[in-house]
């Protein structure tokens, strides 16, 4: 069968989330935003807000996901590559380190060497795990996506959530089932949006503009209710909890802006040619860029190794910030590149000699 072409613009947001993920990580890790309740300065004003205009990105991912998987051929060999690529990081990683004595692994105890051993079991990488549970489950949900009605799919959404996201958004207390979008349920309910949106669309955000406005409009208020929260808590009321829901993935909030630009790009048109073919080649090397900075052994040690207390503070954080993120996605592409190529060549050879002992037992 003839293989598909990727979708440059769908491979674009792609790379933008992953982009956005090296942002959110940067400014939460390195210590650059600090909590509204203590500073309520332009500067941190400013980068909530670009936390704010990023935490759609790791349900962009998932929707990006579901969106193809609801229609494509399910493959063990895809968990068994990812399962790979994990592993080639996860202990890849911790070992060099340890080598040129980089970070902390000298220190590390059994615990954290199990935890790189099993990344997937230990959520060394929470996304991987989410995402490896959804995966088991794509044949399944495909299957009964392409049975129920469209009022059937509508009223699974409108379930989920109800479950997973309008009554935390809503209570200014917290919910002992929420983990805040960190788990298979909610990239479940993603999913369900996905394959409904692939499906039936959504007639309100087929328009690039009005999507773009809806973005905005959703960025705008979750920067707007963390911050009226902040100043009711500095006050004496009980709504610091609040002040941070409006930063979490299953935030209905977050949601809307994620179907949002995931719309946007959705009707963006980059004809095929060399642009689509870079961006399409970029984009599949961008899980290797999560899976090295996200690294167990490096996760909360490169903003600082980059130089952020330097700028942490004052308006030139926002050049470094460009600086350090490209060089971050950069790095993380080139390791990558290295890594396929090496798997690439491993697979030949494991092909090579399973052919040639295939002929020996052929001849005998």
């Amino acid at each position: 069968m003839k293989k598909k072409a990727r979708q440059a613009n769908m491979e674009l947001l792609r790379i933008i989330a992953m982009l956005m993920v090296v942002i959110l990580h940067y400014l939460i890790k390195g210590q650059a935003v600090v909590s509204l309740v203590e500073n309520t300065s332009v500067l941190n004003l400013i980068l909530w807000f670009v936390e704010a205009l990023c935490i759609v990105t790791i349900n962009l991912y998932v929707l990006i996901s579901g969106y193809f998987l609801v229609d494509a051929e399910w493959k063990i060999s895809r968990l068994v590559t990812l399962w790979f690529q994990v592993m080639f990081y996860s202990l890849g990683v911790p070992v060099v380190c340890l080598t040129l004595g980089f970070g902390e692994v000298r220190q590390w105890g059994l615990y954290d060497w199990i935890n790189v051993l099993f990344p997937v079991q230990m959520e060394h990488y929470w996304f991987i795990t989410a995402y490896v549970v959804l995966y088991l489950f794509v044949p399944a949900l495909s299957a009964g996506v392409k049975k129920i009605t469209k009022k059937q799919h509508q009223l699974m959404i409108a379930g989920l959530l109800l479950v997973f996201s309008i009554p935390k958004s809503i209570l200014p207390i917290g919910i002992p089932t929420d983990r805040f979008g960190y788990d298979f349920g909610w990239f479940l309910c993603l999913f369900m949006i996905a394959s409904y949106i692939r499906r039936y669309n959504i007639p309100f955000f087929c328009n690039k503009r009005r999507s773009f406005a809806v973005y905005i409009l959703a960025v705008m208020g979750i920067w707007g209710i963390s911050f009226l929260c902040a100043v009711l808590s500095r006050k004496g009321l009980p709504f610091t909890y609040a002040m941070e829901m409006p930063y979490c993935y299953n935030h209905i909030l977050v949601m809307v802006a994620s179907v949002a630009l995931f719309f946007v790009f959705r009707y963006i048109q980059i004809p095929q040619g060399r642009l689509s073919n870079v961006i399409c080649k970029i984009s599949s090397y961008s899980l290797g860029v999560y899976l090295l900075h996200e690294n167990l052994a490096v996760r909360t040690e490169w903003q600082f190794w980059m130089g952020i207390e330097q700028v942490r503070g004052g308006f030139g954080i926002f050049p470094h910030m460009l600086l350090a993120v490209f060089t971050v996605f950069v790095v993380g592409i080139m390791v990558d590149f290295v890594r396929d190529c090496i798997f690439k060549v491993v697979q030949r050879s494991c092909k090579k000699v399973f052919e040639r002992r295939v002929t020996t037992i052929e001849k005998k």
